[in-house]
């Protein structure tokens, strides 16, 4: 059990936005409070040291109790992270969640082209977004709060505003990251490729970091994938185990789950998946690239 780690805790499965480069999940609830406060009891001592990701599927800042589960969760002396759409982002929110004690907040703003994003994203909120990010950095440097900000550009077949997209965050002090494409294992509604420009050559052994990636989901079941948003290889629910993670896990299925791997056995969501090449220990292909602001 030493090597466990809780990577997400999905505070919500509702999203304000319906994107085409996204899963449609069948979830669309919040977690229930009493089942947030027994998890984070339980689990702390296992989230990831970098912080634990309150979100999985679902928009975090649309749910209401969000300030107050980032200051619990910084209470128990772990760190809290969110990934956001930055619709939500507005003057009414930006006080609460810059002071909440939250420690990293990466915005997919996707790409700087509008029309590009109003495809991908389903939505024409490009300029709101880039306001809401804009400005919020403004508050936490007026205000001296230590808060990391990172911009997420996602590729859409046209590496070519790559380059802009770093050099116009970086002018604000932002952080800015390159995401490959997820198919979200065959879930998403919009083919972005004109052809697959991945080496499957690598040989698909046991997905690296399976202990790592351990997820929380608003129903309180354990995944193990960034790309199974519908728990197809969900490892059971925490309210069978008393809300603890370590005891759920001696039930076997993650050792089964490797062994079926191993085997080139591949269920659920695996049998849907080609974003393993970027999770085998031999392959060079790489999901994110964070460009820093340098100092």
């Amino acid at each position: 059990m030493n090597n466990i780690e809780i990577n997400n805790l999905e505070v919500t499965s509702i999203c304000n936005y319906k994107c085409p480069i996204c899963v449609n999940s069948a979830r669309k609830r919040h977690i229930d409070k009493s089942d947030f406060y027994r998890i984070v009891d339980e689990n702390y001592h296992l989230f990831n040291k970098n912080g634990v990701w309150l979100h999985f599927y679902g928009e975090p800042l649309a749910n209401p109790n969000l300030v107050s589960y980032v200051k619990y969760i910084k209470s128990k002396g772990a760190k809290a992270r969110i990934s956001t759409n930055g619709s939500l982002l507005n003057e009414s929110r930006r006080e609460a969640i810059a002071n909440s004690g939250l420690d990293y907040i990466v915005v997919s703003i996707s790409t700087l082209d509008r029309e590009t994003y109003a495809r991908t994203r389903g939505v024409d909120k490009l300029p709101q977004v880039l306001n809401n990010l804009i400005q919020f950095k403004k508050y936490i440097d007026k205000h001296n709060i230590h808060l990391q900000l990172q911009a997420v550009m996602i590729d859409t077949d046209d590496c070519g505003e790559r380059e802009t997209f770093i050099n116009y965050f970086h002018e604000f002090g932002i952080d800015a990251a390159f995401h490959n494409f997820s198919n979200r294992s065959n879930s998403v509604q919009l083919d972005l490729f004109s052809a697959n420009k991945h080496d499957y050559s690598v040989k698909r052994g046991v997905c690296k970091g399976l202990e790592k990636r351990i997820g929380i989901l608003s129903t309180c079941e354990i995944i193990t994938c960034f790309c199974d948003f519908e728990a197809k290889n969900a490892l059971g629910n925490l309210k069978d185990y008393d809300y603890s993670l370590e005891k759920l896990l001696q039930n076997g299925k993650l050792d089964e789950l490797r062994a079926n791997l191993q085997r080139g056995l591949y269920k659920g969501a695996c049998a849907e998946c080609s974003d393993w090449i970027y999770y085998q220990e031999t392959s060079t292909e790489r999901y994110v690239t964070v460009y820093p602001v340098t100092k």
